[in-house]
């Protein structure tokens, strides 16, 4: 058997198949470190609310840190702030491992395959000096999972464009980063991102509109879930805009999407071998940020704006499932499983 994991800056996902059927897990990349007191272990214990010792304090994690940090009038912390993992921050290096392992679980049989995506796209493409890939291949060989690691772009291809032979690209538009996936025959040929997605959307709104709100230590800061329920309200279309609140919202996800349309313009240059695959290609889109209405007709514009040198067939959206990535890295993971028993059976 094998198991699919996608590691989100803002949401952890899980999915394997149980008795042919696929059963997934989700939680959100958050925690929430109160004083280890008696009186909050108290107020954990009679609300029944899970937590973990970590570094002398006590943690609450995933989906319960963001639904209980109000009763501690404290506000849930990123595991992942920026997509990158912490330095100097044992609660939530700790707590980060405690996710994985309660997401992932027990493997089937020892050395069982795990695809498993990374925030941060390129950034992980140098595997030697990745600490967050690191860390995390770590943790799930501690588990008893082999780990092989793709981009979220080529998870969506393997996710959704089968009846293409997992050719074409694959756009995803994350918390942190934004990437684009080249990919001919299930290979991934050409991989570019830009730093930018939902987060430094959500900086950007609150800059613009003056959301605010004040820390622990009174501080004003940016209140980025303010900007977050802003940005994601049903009443929002991008083109054509209805307000000036939908006209600045068009201008940011434009800036978004030709970034990184541009930037793989630009890098599809010095990959002719991107450039001679066969014509015209599917195009499949995954992220919360792509939900928006009116997010089609940018990206088509982006295409035409930044000449982009392949030529395009169809868009197609998969935003309804929030396990679509996670569905890729499960297809890579029992792909991978084939081909090693398939070289085991002929090396025997």
């Amino acid at each position: 058997m094998s198991v699919g994991l996608d590691i989100g800056t803002s949401q952890f996902r899980c999915l394997r198949c149980r008795d042919a059927q696929l059963v997934g897990r989700s939680a959100k990349a958050q925690f929430t470190a109160v004083p280890d007191a008696s009186e909050y272990r108290a107020l954990l214990a009679a609300g029944q609310i899970p937590f973990a010792v970590c570094d002398g304090a006590l943690t609450i994690l995933g989906d319960n840190a963001a639904e209980y940090s109000n009763l501690f009038h404290v506000r849930p912390q990123s595991l992942l702030p920026q997509g990158r993992l912490p330095t100097n921050d044992p609660v939530a290096r700790q707590s980060l491992a405690a996710l994985v392992d309660a997401l992932l679980g027990e493997p089937d049989q020892s050395g069982e395959m795990c695809g498993v995506t990374l925030p941060g796209g390129e950034s992980f493409q140098s595997l030697a000096t990745s600490s967050e890939l690191e860390f995390f291949s770590r943790l799930i060989r501690l588990r008893g999972f082999f780990p092989q690691v793709l981009s979220a772009g080529m998870a969506a291809v393997l996710a959704e464009l089968s009846r293409y032979g997992f050719t074409g690209l694959g756009l995803s538009f994350g918390a942190a980063t934004s990437e684009l996936v080249v990919a001919h025959r299930g290979i991934e040929l050409l991989m570019c991102s830009i730093p930018k997605g939902g987060d430094w959307l959500d900086e950007q709104l609150a800059q613009k509109f003056g959301d605010m709100i004040r820390d622990d230590a009174g501080e004003p800061i940016r209140d980025l879930a303010k900007a977050e329920e802003r940005r994601r309200s049903v009443e929002r279309l991008l083109s054509p805009a209805n307000d000036d609140t939908d006209r600045y919202l068009a201008s940011l996800h434009r800036d978004l999407i030709y970034s990184l349309i541009r930037s793989a313009t630009f890098a599809l240059a010095s990959h002719p071998q991107a450039i001679e695959i066969p014509q015209p290609l599917p195009v499949v889109v995954v992220g919360g940020v792509s939900r928006i209405a009116g997010f089609e007709e940018l990206l088509r514009e982006s295409f035409e704006l930044a000449r982009f040198p392949l030529v395009i067939r169809e868009v197609r959206f998969s935003t309804r499932h929030d396990f679509t990535v996670a569905r890729g890295c499960l297809i890579h993971a029992q792909l991978e499983s084939e081909i090693r028993q398939h070289q085991l059976t002929r090396a025997a």
